[in-house]
């Protein structure tokens, strides 16, 4: 604990909004690690879905996928009580799908833009501090003691290094976990895009 105080010292003040960066980050870092899952959004009765589906028990189906939690089995339920009401119509399914399922978009890229943000402002606010600390050591040379010239200048070193490590100790894991779960998402978004096809295709 006096380290890091030490080092937050050293840092000089851009170390606070780098620590706040920091805790934000890996707090949604954590909740995107428990909350982005394939199985969040896709039913986990699909199997039995296209079954009934295939064998012309379309109501069947509707009924397991109203039981459903998820986005995924809301949005097709939607789609066959349109279907089963008369409209049957792939021109006109097709976008009611589409609809509905865009509700997912965001769930999926959730505190992603702020990962991002987060990965471009913090290595700013190194570069922030490592001006502050060369500030302190051209400061240093105006000093007229020796003694304080030297200890200005050790602290203006300090503090321009510390910052600018910290500012990129920061932004590389936000960064790196913004593409990881990004490609994730993208991955999700295939996935159900291709298995509400598959379904709809069964519908005849």
């Amino acid at each position: 604990m006096e380290l890091l105080l030490e080092i937050i010292e050293k840092g000089g003040i851009v170390m606070y909004p780098l620590i706040i960066l920091s805790i934000i980050s890996w707090v949604f870092i954590v909740e995107r690690v428990f909350n982005l899952r394939l199985s969040a959004y896709l039913p986990k009765n699909l199997k039995e879905v296209k079954i009934l589906l295939q064998k012309g028990d379309v109501e069947g189906a509707q009924k397991l996928l109203q039981a459903n939690p998820d986005p995924f089995s809301k949005a097709f339920a939607l789609v066959i009580d349109e279907y089963l009401k008369g409209n049957k119509s792939k021109a006109n399914l097709i976008p009611l799908l589409e609809s509905e399922l865009s509700a997912v978009v965001p769930q999926v890229e959730k505190n992603l833009m702020i990962l991002s943000a987060i990965a471009s402002i913090a290595p700013l606010l190194g570069l922030f501090g490592t001006i502050t600390g060369l500030i302190k050591v051209f400061t240093a040379y105006a000093s007229v003691q020796t003694e304080e010239a030297l200890r200005l200048l050790s602290m203006g070193i300090g503090e321009a290094l510390t910052a600018a490590a910290t500012g990129l100790i920061v932004a590389i894991p936000a960064l790196f976990a913004y593409w990881i779960f990004r490609n994730m998402g993208n991955d999700i978004l295939e996935k159900i895009e291709r298995e509400a096809r598959d379904l709809l295709n069964m519908l005849e």
